[in-house]
């Protein structure tokens, strides 16, 4: 079989098909609408306290910002509008509560499947896992434990949840295969989070059969069910050759250079002070990305100025290079103590520093924090998300000096040593990067949210895909533009988008002239390795040939 590799490597294991059975919900009805009230308050108590346990059990394993889908789904299983629209049909329809949640759950989610922003859609998968655990407990059953495997397993499901995920032993998990699902599932970015292969899209995934030895090659997405003996040397020999890279790896931990010894910085991206044991485990150089909308995104309401203070003084005092980005929320990340009413186009709209303009008690809190958070180190570095305009640089700037002197009026302590940056995201910020350099002390591309404008491609929408290539000559010749107009001017350029965390695609920006790349810490490492294996001249002299290339294949085959 073949499907979509989500999460590269090679893997062997038995065959675990995961299957969850239908829920037979019961047709009597509730003359007792309290005692009712009671079966679901405790069914959504039970679910709860399932997530957190999961959660718990994921931190050993997943990064802060992977996690905070588990957060999502605890909102959801205590969702006020679900939780009333069902009281109301066990009240006024005298319903089983199993039979009223799984009316009003079915109506949410078909009500998100209908929605045309893919983000959105994937909600209505959301809703269905916690749905399915809400009603288990409602029928009197206990959800089914998949932490039990004590062989190398290749787990093969529909798709995989984040509860699924968590809830099995992920010592013996050899890899995934879902029939459904791309790039940017849950499935996906927790099998890359936890260095797992995995290929999505499997059209018929769920024929495999349970024990089955299966062989994934997550880098070609070929599956094998039941090799014969001269294949299974074949691939054996291919595991081996993989074992033994991930064994070479090793030796470039902590070699950030080319072959000629030309420094390379390479930092890591994090969302929270709990993504720092992995980047300094890996021996990120600096932090070049700092989301910090995950401190916002983790609780009902916004973090105080002094949680704010305590989060960045933590990732301050663990490295000395922080680039700290402001609230980047909108799009598709959403907050629930904000206003942010629906948008036909939520990537294209009220997001990141256009919210913040709006938002500016929020805003402005924020850089208050940073500042004084700031007295633990030499200096500061803050990056503006989403700008477009050189007018909205000065307006940040403007809100930036306001907090500045209310602080001095304070007589409160906070670094005064500032860089200020901003994301080059959007086309018309790229193209006019000169205009930039008098406002800004650096640059740092975020290619994931550029190639989706340059390409007028959704990167959450599987169906337009194709058109998601970071190696094409145009999305390289927008970037070269960035860099060379910044260095005419003497400014820095970073990259901090997936695109610095592919091996084939760092050697081209190192070639370009980029100052640092800023990834997943778990991908520094293959990163490292990669740009060690040529000269700075000998990046270049690659980097010079892809510009000129007509296509991506064209480009990825001058690495062949």
């Amino acid at each position: 079989m073949h499907g979509l590799p989500v999460s590269e490597g090679v893997a062997f294991g038995h065959a675990l098909r995961l299957k969850k059975e239908p829920i037979t919900v019961p047709l009597t009805g509730c003359e007792d609408a309290s005692k009712c009230f009671d079966m679901l308050e405790k069914a959504m108590h039970q679910s709860v306290e399932d997530l957190k346990k999961l959660k718990e059990k994921a931190a050993k394993k997943l990064s802060a910002s992977d996690l905070e889908i588990f957060d999502a789904h605890i909102q959801m299983t205590t969702d006020i509008e679900i939780i009333k629209a069902v009281k109301n049909r066990i009240q006024n329809d005298h319903e089983h509560p199993a039979k009223a949640y799984q009316t009003v759950s079915q109506e949410f989610q078909t009500m998100f499947e209908a929605m045309d922003d893919p983000y959105f859609k994937e909600r209505a998968t959301d809703i269905k896992d916690v749905a399915y655990r809400v009603l288990t407990y409602l029928v009197g059953k206990t959800p089914q434990d998949l932490g039990m495997l004590s062989r190398p397993t290749v787990i093969i499901a529909d798709d995989l949840t984040p509860s699924d995920t968590a809830s099995l032993d992920l010592d013996f998990v050899a890899g995934f295969v879902t029939r459904t699902g791309g790039y940017t599932s849950h499935t996906a970015i927790m099998a890359r989070s936890l260095s797992i292969p995995a290929i999505a899209g499997v059209k018929d995934a769920l024929e495999i059969p349970s024990d089955a030895l299966i062989f994934l090659d997550a880098y070609n997405g070929d599956i094998f069910i039941n090799p014969t003996a001269s294949e299974k040397r074949t691939l054996t020999q291919k595991l081996e050759k993989e074992l033994a890279f991930k064994e070479t790896l090793k030796a470039y931990v902590d070699l950030s250079t080319t072959k000629d010894k030309h420094p390379v910085l390479t930092y890591a991206n994090i969302g929270s002070p709990a993504d720092l044991p992995l980047a300094l485990s890996q021996k990120a150089l600096g932090i070049g990305l700092f989301r910090t909308e995950f401190l916002f995104m983790d609780a009902p309401e916004a973090p105080s100025l002094d949680a704010q203070i305590k989060a960045y003084e933590a990732v301050f005092k663990a490295f000395k290079t922080v680039i700290v980005r402001t609230l980047d929320i909108g799009g598709d990340k959403q907050l629930p103590y904000l206003k942010m009413p629906h948008e036909e186009n939520p990537f294209l709209g009220h997001r990141a520093i256009r919210l913040c303009f709006e938002e500016i008690d929020l805003f402005k809190t924020q850089l208050q924090a940073i500042l004084i958070a700031g007295c633990v180190t030499d200096h500061v570095k803050i990056m503006f998300p989403m700008i477009a305009r050189v007018d909205e640089v000065i307006k940040a700037k403007g809100l930036l000096d306001e907090v500045k002197k209310a602080l001095d009026v304070a007589k409160t302590p906070y670094q005064k040593n500032i860089e200020i940056g901003i994301m080059i995201e959007i086309p018309a910020a790229a193209l006019n990067t000169e205009a930039f350099c008098e406002h800004v002390d650096f640059f740092s591309i975020g290619t994931n949210d550029l190639i989706q404008y340059t390409y007028a491609a959704d990167r959450m929408n599987q169906k337009v895909s194709y058109l998601y290539e970071p190696l094409d000559p145009t999305l390289l010749r927008l970037i070269d533009h960035v860099v060379k107009a910044a260095k005419k001017k003497g400014k820095d350029v970073g990259v901090c988008g997936e695109m610095a965390a592919d091996p084939v695609a760092a050697q081209i920006l190192i070639g370009l002239g980029i100052d640092e790349l800023s990834m997943s810490a778990g991908s520094l490492t293959k990163v490292r390795y990669a740009l060690h294996q040529k000269t700075i001249l000998q990046h270049q002299a690659i980097a010079e040939k892809a510009l000129l290339q007509k296509d991506a294949l064209s480009v990825k085959q001058l690495f062949q």
